[in-house]
Order: structure tokens, then C-alpha cells, then sequence
């Protein structure tokens, strides 16, 4: 075997060869499949990286046809292999809404009926299919198909809110019946999610800061109106792009200043005790949650904080191996499988060294800069494929995101001082099942506040 076939033996095959087992080694829950599927999207995104870079998927590879057909290649290849996935991703750009979409879904649907092991599939999506009748009962009919297959379809809605999708969320076709980000959009939308009980992650960027106050009123009452938790339900998840500038920060943290002085006193009744339970001493949600809490200040795991870890992703169009759909720039490319008379016969390698550094590495300790860096302890990091496009290297940090993530941390760390949490961790008794952890933070804390004396 090449070197990368070797390292994807070992991360990705082997696990999935193995199946879900009960040992606590086991790598198979944390080694997922993102099959790519396109680019084309029904919105031109203004923070979109699909948008703004159009060599992530090759225009000569979007054939729906030629996808189609690479689909059913590299499935039997997995069907053969007897690999089984607890989780397959199907990212693309908006497809669900039309023929396409749904073929994609029937493919995948069909392998898992011939005996191909998946967990679940989950999609993130715009959601317009749901201005169309058809459309919307097509998406309903295949999550009701897949479900009697023993497999969970989910989808997880990526819009912004109706103070922020007119501004960086723009149609791009006239395929769809009805006005995106209407009123009867947002009704027809919130009404299909709760109907299946589907999530949100709407995204937090340069361009939109300044309105989430407002936005964020926005959600709570669509989701008070169709029963969801706004604090739970909803991840709002900051955009890793180049560009933040200072202004952008101060929006940033004045934002999460009122989401902290709004979840103390509404969710916690004005007691900092509480406060510091839901965001230390215990999970700050029941299961079942969005994940990501953007206020929290938790522990920083040793790999990206992303997919890009624990996640093959597989460019449908010419069978590519990128790290991520995000860095499927040519030359980091980890490889693409070979295909010889309508079969997968193995692996050509282009970018091993790539395999290796993101697979197998410490992210902190082996990005210049973050391993001597105090805050690594708290910091989500920045994204491999922005970073390539703005400093011309994939593992280089932008300054500008290292200074969002600095200043939400500062702030973060200064607000919970002044409302008194970090006294509650100091006073915890050493009989507590978090005392270690809430120790770790606490040092964690005064490193930061040491380095910026």
C-alpha cells in the first residue's frame, strides 16, 4: 500500500471495516463520510467560500450525470469493503429542492437497502425546498423511506434569520415557487423542522454581526412560536473568515454580553450559581442540544475543531480525497481513488504529507504560533481553507480571526470575573465530580490574564 493508503487504512477503513463496537478505543464513532456532491447553489452567500472560489469544485466535474455515476462507483466500493458508517454528511450547495437532489438521496437510499450499514445522514441546507408543495413532500417521503431502512435522515437549517439573510444570504435562481425569506418562508420552513424536530446553525460573520441582537429576537420568537429552546436549539456559529476588524469584535462581544445578561436572568433567575453550572459544572443543556454554545468557554480539543479531523470527505465529481470540502483546492488534495471499468481498484496518493499533518497531528502544537500561544487552551482555531486563501498556507493562523477569538476570550473572561463565576469555581468543594476540570479552566484563565498583564 502507498503511504496515504496507508493512512486512510488506519484512520478511516480499518474503523469502518470494524463497525460499532462497545470498547471505549474504538476510532468508528469518530470516523465519518462527507460525500461532496456539488457546488451549484440556489444563493450567492456573501461569506460562501463555494462562491468566492470557484477552483474548491471544478466546473468540469458538475456534471450531474458524471456525479451520479461516481456516486454508485465509490458506494459499491463501500458496499464490497463491508465498511459501515455511523454518520455520512451530504454537502453540497442547494439541491434538495429539485430532481437532482432527490436522486442523490435515492442513490445513497439504495445501497443502504442492499446492505450498506448507515447510522445516519445529515445534510445542511437553505431549506427552500420547503416553498415548494412537491418539493416538501419528496424530502418527506425519503426521510419517511429512510427511516424504514433503519437509517435517520436529518437536516440541519442553515439560515442566518430574517435580519441577516437579505443581507448576506442572496438568491441566486428562480427555480423555487414563492419569496425566500418571507414570512410565509419562515412559516413554511419552522413548521417542517418541527415537524421532524430538526436543528439550526445560522452563521455569525463579519458582514451580519452587527445586527444579531435584533436577529437574535428574531429567532426567539419564530422559535417560541413552533416550541424550541432559542439557547439550546439554535448554534450560532462564528465565520472563520479573513476580515474581522475591530469594529466587528466590539459588535461581537457586545452581542455576547447581551446573550450572557439575557440567558443569567431568564434562564438562571439573576443566580451566577446557576450560571456557573450550566456553563462549567454541568452540560449546559439536557441531549439533544445544537452542540455549540458560543458564550461557553470549554477546553479546546487537540484536533481542528471542525470535521476536517474526523471526517473523509470524498468530491463526488472526480472521486478527490481533500481534507475537507472547504480545502479542495488542487494542491492539497490528499489524493483520489483510481477507477478502473466502473470499479474503485485503489488510491493514488498527491498529498500524503497533508493526510499526515491533519490526521494524525496535534493541531495546537503544530500550528505556528498556537502552541505557544495562552489562549490555545480555549480557542476554536481558525479554518484550514481559509487560511490557505488569505495567507497562501492552510496551517499559517490570520491574524484577524486570531483577534476575534482573543477578544471574545478576554471579554468572556473579564464578564464572568465581574458577575462572580470564577469565584464560584474557586470556592467548588474538592469533592465535586468537576473539581479537577473547574481547576484546569481556572489556570487556564489566569495564564491568559498573566499574558496580557
Amino acid at each position: 500500500m502507498s503511504v496515504l493508503e496507508t493512512i486512510l487504512d488506519k484512520r478511516f477503513f480499518t474503523p469502518w471495516r470494524e463497525g460499532e463496537t462497545d470498547g471505549p478505543a474504538s476510532l468508528w464513532p469518530d470516523s465519518n463520510l462527507e460525500l461532496y456532491v456539488t457546488a451549484a447553489c440556489n444563493q450567492k452567500c456573501e461569506y460562501c467560500y463555494l462562491v468566492r472560489h470557484k477552483e474548491l469544485y471544478p466546473r468540469e466535474a458538475m456534471e450531474p450525470e458524471t456525479i451520479k455515476k461516481n456516486m454508485e462507483i465509490f458506494l459499491g466500493w463501500c458496499l464490497e469493503q463491508g465498511f459501515s458508517f455511523n454518520k455520512i454528511d451530504l454537502f453540497s450547495g442547494e439541491i434538495w429542492h429539485y430532481k437532482f437532489g432527490w436522486e442523490i438521496l435515492d442513490i445513497l437510499l439504495s445501497y443502504i437497502r442492499r446492505g450498506l450499514r448507515v447510522k445516519s445522514v445529515m445534510i445542511p441546507t437553505n431549506a427552500s425546498f420547503v416553498l415548494s408543495d412537491r418539493a416538501a413532500v419528496e424530502i418527506m417521503n425519503r426521510i419517511e423511506d429512510y427511516g424504514n431502512a433503519g437509517c435517520c435522515l436529518q437536516f440541519s437549517g442553515s439560515i442566518d434569520g430574517g435580519l441577516s439573510d437579505g443581507i448576506t444570504r442572496k438568491g441566486n435562481d428562480s427555480q423555487l415557487t414563492g419569496e425566500k425569506n418571507s414570512d410565509d418562508f419562515y412559516d413554511r420552513f419552522f413548521s417542517f423542522w418541527r415537524q421532524f424536530g430538526f436543528l439550526f446553525h445560522p452563521m455569525v460573520s463579519a458582514e451580519n454581526v452587527k445586527y444579531w441582537k435584533e436577529n437574535f429576537q428574531w429567532w426567539e420568537d419564530w422559535c417560541t412560536k413552533f416550541d424550541y429552546d432559542v439557547f439550546r436549539d439554535v448554534m450560532m456559529l462564528e465565520v472563520r473568515n479573513d476580515g474581522w476588524t475591530e469594529g466587528n469584535i466590539r459588535d461581537y462581544t457586545d452581542f455576547l454580553d447581551f446573550l450572557i445578561d439575557k440567558f443569567l436572568a431568564e434562564r438562571c433567575g439573576g443566580d451566577v450559581q446557576r450560571l456557573a453550572n450550566h456553563l462549567f459544572l454541568t452540560d449546559i443543556f439536557t441531549p439533544g442540544g445544537s452542540g455549540y454554545i458560543n458564550f461557553g468557554l470549554t477546553k479546546a480539543d487537540a484536533f481542528q475543531g471542525c470535521t476536517v479531523s474526523d471526517m473523509l470527505t470524498v468530491r463526488l465529481g472526480d472521486l478527490a480525497i481533500p481534507p475537507c470540502h472547504r480545502t479542495a483546492y488542487d494542491e492539497l488534495l490528499y489524493g483520489s481513488f483510481q477507477v478502473e471499468d466502473g470499479k474503485i481498484t485503489g488510491v493514488e496518493e498527491h498529498n500524503p504529507q497533508m493526510a499526515s499533518r491533519i490526521l494524525f497531528q496535534d493541531s495546537i502544537l503544530c500550528s505556528p504560533g498556537c502552541d505557544r500561544c495562552p489562549y490555545s487552551y480555549f480557542c476554536l482555531r481558525g479554518c484550514y481553507g481559509a487560511q490557505r486563501e488569505a495567507e497562501k498556507d492552510p496551517f499559517m493562523p490570520m491574524e484577524s480571526v486570531c483577534r476575534l477569538f482573543k477578544g471574545k476570550i478576554d471579554f468572556l473572561i473579564d464578564k464572568y470575573e465581574k458577575l462572580g463565576v470564577w469565584g464560584v469555581l474557586r470556592d467548588l468543594s474538592p469533592a465535586n465530580a468537576r473539581y479537577e476540570a473547574a481547576q484546569e479552566t481556572l489556570r487556564a484563565v489566569e495564564r491568559i490574564k498573566e499574558a496580557r498583564a
